[in-house]
């Protein structure tokens, strides 16, 4: 629901200031938080009776697949608005996501966790990178309430990453809440910046 909330403030900011990256925040935020109710219902679902088991973990599987790619997708977006707002329009982003989508399917569920978890953090670390770009360069005009969510979610990323490796359900609880933080951040910045003006 905050990734769902951030969404729906970053797009009626933009509409005011009219910004790549807040635009990219609406749109990644929209497809993470559809991507996160579909996995939670799942959840929720999922080994409620014995009969059920096998078709469970199918959903699960499919649920699990799904979130996994709509966060990668969700990520790339935000890097590009990203790289649009430092770059300007001439910034083109050649990510072969087709490619890593098509391969991956060899992978089965745990092959493609690990991989996604890393797409992430490379586009995350993208992310982070160009918005210290971003503020150094004085063109930013976006909160260091942005910065330090961006700099959460990664951070959460890299323990969500070490949770697949090992197969660490309290590592992926931290990554879990560590990435709620951030998320909380960027809504915090979209409701002041609506209520303020961006800054």
């Amino acid at each position: 629901m905050v990734a769902l909330l951030t969404s729906y403030y970053a797009y009626k900011v933009n509409r005011i200031v009219s910004n790549s990256v807040l635009s990219a925040i609406s749109v990644g935020f929209m497809l993470l938080g559809i991507g996160l109710v579909v996995d939670a219902g799942t959840s929720l679902v999922s080994g409620r009776t014995l009969v059920e088991s096998f078709s469970d973990r199918v959903l699960t599987l499919v649920a699990s697949s799904t979130y996994l790619t709509v966060q990668m997708a969700a990520y790339l977006i935000i890097a590009v608005g990203y790289a649009r707002a430092t770059y300007g329009n001439r910034a083109k982003m050649m990510v072969p996501a087709p490619v890593v989508l098509a391969g991956s399917a060899a992978l089965g569920l745990y092959g493609y966790a690990v991989l996604s978890y890393f797409v992430a953090l490379v586009l995350l670390a993208f992310v982070v990178f160009q918005g210290l770009l971003l503020r150094s360069g004085g063109r930013g005009h976006l909160s260091g309430m942005v910065m330090l969510a961006f700099v959460l979610i990664f951070a959460a990323h890299i323990v969500l990453l070490l949770s697949v490796l090992v197969l660490g359900t309290g590592l992926f609880l931290v990554g879990t809440a560590v990435q709620f933080l951030g998320f909380i951040s960027l809504l915090g910045f979209v409701l002041r910046s609506e209520v303020v003006g961006p800054g």
